[in-house]
This record gives structure tokens, sequence and C-alpha cells, in this order.
């Protein structure tokens, strides 16, 4: 089994024995719940997730207030939020059946892979310590995330998804604009991915991250862009972005053209999914002009930009 994954399997099983207090045997505060977080820096190899005791604020709705809890950050060192900043909570709504619909803002859809189930597993574990909650159903503004193969999570389900899901490193070449001119550069780079994750889907969430070398590259992906969907039919890839990247959009045309062959380019390159055309959507709708680029239409690589 992939070691990563394993610190992840580890993780779920090592708290229900009672590990990762931050106050070794000291009991818990009254009224307090643990809260999960994803582990950071040498400690993550050992374990994926871990939890400090918070007491919810008295006058709030109890679940609403531990989801906000795991989306702050946390008071002990060595931990943080599985969740990026610009993530916000909508709402915790106990439904039939001890399920907690849990409903977030679009940007939670841009997590994929480890991530995704990094945070998955944060907010379940610490919502089904409710006395009434026996599951949590995760929503983006009210839809189901796509490509989540398990939607409705429960705190034993969580050692069974991450024994069965290998991680896949494949390797790949990311397009990204040259800091000191016109063009783009071109990033050979393991990704790491899940197994039920496709590989587009990797390489635009690795494109949306970033360059990781840094050097002679220049970022004008439009800060807080994320991932809704990507499918691949009939040599078409069709990637779907958040509203971002187009109210973000680069003032200057050039740099807009380079950012939209950044994303071509780089979906076209992976020869294993023999894709000859992007079509870009955002928010599900197609974009008659990006920097002077018709983006309405499915648009074929431009590789002269890397030469």
């Amino acid at each position: 089994m992939n070691k990563r994954l394993m610190a992840i399997l580890c993780a779920f099983v090592l708290p229900l024995s009672g590990c990762g207090v931050s106050g070794g045997e000291t009991l818990p505060p009254e009224g307090a719940y643990k809260v999960y977080y994803a582990v950071t820096g040498k400690q993550a190899t050992v374990r994926s997730v871990d939890y400090e005791y918070r007491i919810p604020d008295a006058d709030a709705e109890t679940a609403s207030a531990l989801a906000r809890m795991v989306m702050t950050a946390p008071e002990t060192y060595g931990l943080s939020s599985p969740v990026r900043p610009e993530v916000h909570f909508r709402s915790a709504e106990l439904e039939e059946d001890g399920r907690l619909h849990l409903d977030l803002s679009e940007q939670y859809g841009g997590l994929s892979g480890i991530d995704l189930t990094i945070a998955n597993a944060c907010f379940t574990l610490t919502l089904c310590q409710l006395e009434d909650v026996d599951s949590v159903y995760i929503t983006v503004e009210g839809e189901p995330i796509p490509y989540q193969t398990l939607q409705l999570l429960r705190e034993s389900d969580l050692v069974l998804s991450g024994a069965e899901e290998e991680t896949v490193t494949i390797s790949a070449t990311l397009y990204f604009p040259w800091a000191g001119g016109y063009g783009l550069a071109a990033e050979q780079r393991d990704v790491v991915k899940t197994e039920s994750e496709g590989v587009a889907a990797a390489l635009v969430s690795a494109l949306l991250a970033g360059a990781q070398s840094g050097d002679g590259v220049r970022r004008l992906m439009p800060e807080g862009t994320q991932l809704r969907s990507v499918t691949v039919e009939n040599g078409v890839c069709t990637v779907d972005l958040s509203g971002e990247f187009l109210s973000g959009m680069p003032e200057v045309a050039a740099d807009a053209r380079l950012l939209i062959y950044s994303l071509v380019n780089t979906v076209c390159a992976m020869e294993s999914l023999e894709v000859q055309s992007v079509q870009l959507l955002v928010e599900g709708q197609r974009v008659p002009d990006y920097g002077g680029v018709n983006a309405a239409v499915p648009l074929e690589p431009d590789f002269t930009l890397a030469q």
C-alpha cells in the first residue's frame, strides 16, 4: 500500500484508540469536542489528521460551529485547516436517518485526490461525534461533488476507502508563462493522483497549484480559481473552472492568451489522454472572448509558444 495512504489510514484508526490529543493524558474540558485538522511538517509522514479539543460557542448551533472550526486555524502547532481560506461555510442541516448535510462554497470543489480525502475526513470525524449524526453528506453550492465516488461519508467508511484507494504517479509536462518574455515554459513533473481521480483532473489541479520550480516563470492564474469538473469525450477535454478565472482575467491580452494556452497545452501534451482540443467553460458556460481568444469553441494546442 502507498505510504501516504497508509498514513491516512493510520490517522483514521489511531484517534479511535485515544491518540492525538495535544495534552497527552489530559482530560478534555467539559463541553469540548475533538476538532480534526490536517497534520503538517514531519509528523505528516506518521499520520495525516489529528485533533485538538475545542468548545463551540454556546449560542451557536453545534454542527455549524464545529464545521466552521474545521475551516479555521487551530491553536496546536503542527496542525492546519484542511481547506483553503477562500472556502466558506454555507449551511449544516441534519436530515433523516442521521445524515448531516454540509454545504460549502464552490471553492471546496477545487479539492481533489489526497487533499479532498483529508478534508472529507476532518469534517466527517468531527461531525460524527454528535449524538444524532451517523453520516455526513458534503455538497458544493448545493450540488454533489461529481468526481467523488463516495458521497455519503461515515466514520467507518473512511478506513475502507483509504485502504482501497492507491495513489498513482504520472509523468507530465506542465506549461507556465515565462517571466522574462513572451512564451510558455515547459516543466517536467511527477503528478500524484488517486486511482479514482482522472488524469486530466490531476493535470489541471497541478496547473492551478502553480509551478514547483518557480524559476523563470510567473503566475498569471487568477487567485482563487478552482476546478469544477473535467470530462474527456471524443478527443475533446472539457474543463469547467470557477468564476475567478474570468473575473481575474489578465488585463494584457497577450498574458490572457498565454494563460489559456498553458491550460490547453498541458492537457493536450499528455499522450495517454488522446486529447486533440480543450473546451473551456466558466461556471458551466462557454467563454466567447478571453483576451482576444475565442474560447467558445474547442481550442487546439499551440506548442510553438514553448519553442
